[in-house]
């Protein structure tokens, strides 16, 4: 195999070249013919994927965005006589099954490839929330957005960024934060369709007309997402048989790297979507009108675009694992520093703008590290394996931060400290795993 000059790239590049040559004489992992080696970085499909990719998050993880603009409007009207922790598990349930699953769909789509699974999960998708329209019971919410919906989600939003890794490599930072880019402009653009439309015409039609944009986005992910490595299951068997369960699900936690990474995400989604859940009601219970709050969401979505954007090109070049440590130790410190104490509009709505941008740069650099550290045949599978493992942070999160406001009285200040703390011990792990690969790269110059 010809060598590829490496004098012009950057650090990152290069380690994640030799990660992927290791593949090459690992006997565990299906072999991998010549043009999928190396991801070209361009072209007409690679782009078409990144646009089909942020269409797929819109819709997807943009949904799971705007889950603060349903709880407090739940709260306010549906859901009135039920318990803040009791309205928060419809949004946990939804949370947790969108990323949970990923494990599982990670490994069909390494098998099948993404669009054996992108239609039936915008099916799964549109169904859910055009039945949310029409609902009034706890038991009806549960089931249309807490189960439907997310599990139409999660079958579009894993094979979106799967995808994207097989096409991108010294790009892949930008490539994928301009398709996680989608979930914050949905979660700019939903909840003012939603306060506008509600206003006017009602829930049933503000969810409705959400559904129908959706569609739109849903028909253009269809066409666009491709993957550029061959489905395991079009293989030869002498290379098929290789991708066992246990090189799947248990293998990877040989590398301590690896299961550091999983257990970072745990802590980072356990305190990640607690502000997200409760901001709008932590302002209205600090003098915010109840219309003012939802755009709170909104206004944190919209900084999260750039916390998106600008951290993935900078990750490309000074490296993933810094720009990851920089944002999430920056969005606990908000948490602890600004969050926590704050009051009055001012603090509060720069909180949901600095908050936005931070998060969403962790968020955005997050698939680009798990790409980092994977063979690129199990990227599905090891993504998966890796927000699995955030899924039960966000499950539970969100309820015991609920458990903690009622404890309170009320009060934010303990759900606050929950949420700084355990994002800060994810972003700690992390560092664990950056200072670990920097000794690897000393010990092999």
């Amino acid at each position: 195999m010809e060598k590829l000059p490496v004098d012009d790239r950057d650090q990152s590049s290069a380690d994640i070249e030799k990660s992927e040559k290791s593949v090459i004489a690992d006997p565990s992992i299906p072999s991998l013919l010549p043009h999928e080696l190396y991801p070209p970085d361009e072209g007409k499909k690679a782009w078409l994927c990144v646009v089909g990719s942020f269409c797929g998050i819109f819709v997807s993880f943009g949904y799971i965005n705007v889950i603060g603009v349903f709880n407090e409007y739940y709260m306010a009207n549906q859901l009135s006589d039920y318990s803040p922790s009791t309205v928060a598990w419809i949004s946990s349930i939804e949370t947790f099954i969108l990323i949970f699953p990923g494990f599982i769909i990670g490994r069909l789509y390494d098998l099948y490839g993404p669009r054996m699974l992108i239609v039936p999960g915008s099916i799964l998708l549109l169904l859910g929330v055009f039945t949310t329209s029409v609902s009034k019971e706890y038991y009806q919410f549960m089931l249309a957005q807490g189960f439907c919906t997310s599990i139409g989600a999660s079958l579009i939003f894993n094979p979106c960024l799967g995808a994207l890794a097989g096409w991108f490599r010294r790009k892949r930072g930008a490539a994928m934060g301009i398709a996680v880019s989608g979930s914050s402009l949905g979660g700019v653009i939903m909840p003012i369709m939603f306060r506008e439309i509600t206003a006017r015409s009602g829930f049933g039609w503000a969810v409705r007309a959400i559904g129908f944009l959706m569609a739109g986005m849903i028909i253009v992910a269809c066409l666009t997402v491709n993957s550029r490595i061959r489905p395991a299951k079009s293989m030869p068997a002498d290379d098929s048989h290789h991708f066992n369960m246990y090189n799947a699900y248990i293998a990877p936690f040989k590398s301590l790297q690896f299961s550091l990474v999983v257990l970072s995400m745990f802590f980072i989604y356990w305190g990640l979507f607690i502000p997200i859940g409760y901001i709008p009601s932590h302002a209205v219970a600090h003098g915010f009108s109840e219309s003012l709050s939802l755009y709170l969401i909104a206004i944190l979505n919209a900084a999260s675009v750039f916390g998106r954007l600008i951290p993935g090109f900078l990750a490309d070049k000074i490296g993933r694992f810094e720009v990851f440590i920089v944002a999430g130790v920056g969005t606990g410190i908000l948490v602890l520093a600004l969050w926590l104490p704050a009051t009055g509009h001012v603090p509060i709505i720069l909180f949901a703008a600095l908050y936005g941008f931070f998060s969403g740069s962790a968020v955005s650099v997050m698939p680009a590290i798990a790409a980092e550290i994977s063979p690129i045949r199990e990227i599905g599978t090891r993504w998966g394996i890796i927000s699995a493992a955030g899924s039960l942070g966000a499950l539970s999160g969100l309820p015991i931060a609920g458990a903690i406001v009622s404890s309170n009285g009320g009060k934010y200040w303990g759900t606050s400290i929950f949420s700084g703390i355990s994002i800060l011990v994810g972003c700690v792990l992390i560092t664990l795993v950056f200072i670990l690969r920097r000794r690897e790269q000393r010990a092999s110059k």
